[in-house]
């Protein structure tokens, strides 16, 4: 044992010696590299932050042919075990230096980007070029990365009308656990650019969701389409779920909203509890520079207090190329929805669309608790079925919930046409693991306080959050972000995971990329 962590030490000493700061071991560093937003994994013996995929190729097949595990990580968003690791010795790979744009080519509509460019930085190089992705990252945009949504799979900004993270990507490049680079779509041929995915089968669409499963992505090209000129918003309240989930989904199959969120009334409740929006000068100041100075007014007098605390809420963003192509899509989702609902002021969708990537403080509760979300994708038949038989799950536990001091609220949405989308988020009282530390801004931490180590509230939350999954799956659903905790294997065809598994021995015979992950 002792002289397999020697020689695995002497294999990162001279990948120090030939890469200098590019590999770290200093132990708080390894701390905060070896948590996710939920939990910890086994100790890491370095991290690694390369700045090229030549770089990265060449260590990753030391490592690899040493024994050592490696681990890809994007901006640490995982809240299941995405990048913890599941076995010693293991080396994680910070993509954070994978940081460029590497080429904004408007006429043949593409982007190419490096991996560990975060959706905001993408975002901005993109508005001074008048265009876009279709999908434009999920609410921790500001630190999630374009790598870790392709790998983990991601949605919310540009979802309910253009899809996920996957509905945007034209092709890829991977670094193997053999350390081959591996180009995907039509620019693996000779003298052929990145502009056309379906070229012969589609092996982009392999390493799309796989977790780090197959390789670690180093570049990846996307779809651009001008930016949308105009834009509007909506927002209603409703009695019961019916009404709201019947609202998704006769807006999403007629394609009318760009991004669609609802609360259920306890995360209705959990958000007035947070501070007043009106004291949040950077949403006031952002929402009037994107919808001018009545919607930051508005804003400014009614705060958070514009749905009632007892209704399930539903807040979209329509665009279009016109002010006339608005108008009609704003008149058909108001006859749509009809008598579904109640207009309210749609003062939340003006200050998500102003501020789209402001959710990293959200991973602490309003009194410092943690914070865990469990999601599922389901066709809109079995919504209203799903969140039923979720709170049915929720009355059973009450008691369990209450005496540990555990709440949940639940957030839903759409995708596309077909996926309605249903995330409970469970808190609970505990104390900050070093990645809250780091990520969630100082003052907001020092002003919402820390509960302290409460280690049967972290059990409890623990069970809870496995039988919200358990519920989900047993209704259909389907996950992103599957990590360590989804479940992938169970059930599934047996022909499907035969090519899989086939795929990842070829690309990873010693199966030293990203163990545990898609294993359940």
């Amino acid at each position: 044992m002792n002289a397999a962590v020697d020689s695995a030490q002497a294999v990162v000493a001279q990948l120090q010696a030939r890469l200098g700061a590019a590999v770290i071991t200093d132990e708080a560093e390894l701390a905060y590299f070896g948590t996710d937003v939920y939990s910890a994994g086994q100790p890491l013996l370095a991290v690694l932050r390369p700045t090229s995929a030549d770089e990265l190729a060449d260590a990753v097949k030391a490592l690899t042919a040493a024994g050592i595990a490696v681990i890809p990580r994007g901006g640490g968003m995982s809240y299941t075990g995405g990048y913890i690791a599941a076995q010693s010795p293991s080396v994680l790979v910070d993509t954070s230096g994978l940081n460029k744009v590497l080429e904004i080519n408007v006429e043949d509509a593409y982007v190419i980007v490096e991996a560990g460019v975060t959706w905001r930085d993408l975002k901005a190089a993109l508005d001074e070029k008048g265009v876009r992705t279709p999908y434009f990252g999920p609410m921790s945009g500001s630190h999630a990365t374009v790598g870790g949504g392709m790998s983990q799979g991601a949605i919310f900004n540009g979802s309910a009308r253009y899809g996920c993270s996957a509905d945007a990507v034209l092709g890829l490049q991977v670094v193997t656990a053999t350390g081959q680079i591996l180009t995907t779509g039509s620019a693996a041929a000779a003298n052929t650019s990145p502009f056309f995915r379906w070229y012969g089968p589609d092996l982009t669409g392999l390493f799309l969701g796989d977790c780090g499963l197959l390789g670690i992505k180093t570049r990846i090209v996307l779809k651009l389409i001008p930016l949308h000129s105009h834009i509007d918003y909506l927002s209603w309240q409703f009695t019961s779920p019916e009404g709201l989930f019947g609202a998704l989904s006769v807006l999403a199959r007629h394609g009318l909203a760009s991004e669609t969120a609802a609360f259920d009334p306890s995360l209705t409740a959990i958000r007035m509890r947070r501070a007043s929006l009106a004291s949040d000068v950077k949403s006031l100041t952002n929402v009037i520079k994107k919808g001018g100075l009545i919607s930051g007014l508005k804003l400014a007098v009614k705060g958070r207090d514009i749905v009632d605390a007892q209704q399930f809420s539903l807040h979209i963003t329509l665009e279009g190329d016109s002010a006339a192509e608005v108008a009609d899509r704003v008149a058909r989702a108001k006859k749509l929805v009809g008598n579904l609902g109640e207009s309210v002021e749609p003062s939340i969708p003006k200050m998500m669309a102003a501020n789209p990537f402001a959710a990293w403080n959200s991973m602490l509760g309003p009194q410092g608790e943690r914070w865990a979300p469990v999601h599922a994708l389901v066709p809109h038949s079995q919504a209203v079925a799903m969140f039923n038989a979720l709170q049915a799950l929720f009355a059973r536990e009450a008691d369990t919930m209450e005496q540990h001091g555990l709440f949940i609220g639940t957030l839903m949405s759409s995708v596309g046409e077909q996926a309605a989308v249903i995330e409970p988020c469970i808190y609970w009282p505990d104390s900050h693991n070093p990645f809250h530390v780091r990520t969630v801004d100082a003052d907001h931490r020092e002003r919402i306080g820390c509960p302290g180590e409460h280690l049967e509230a972290r059990a409890a939350a623990d069970r809870l959050k496995r039988q919200i999954a358990d519920v989900m799956r047993a209704h259909g659903a389907a996950n992103l972000q599957l990590g360590k905790f989804y479940d992938y294997r169970a059930g599934r065809d047996p022909a499907a995971l035969a090519v899989l598994d086939a795929i990842k021995a070829q690309l990873d015979p010693q199966g030293l990329m990203n163990p545990g992950v898609l294993s359940r």
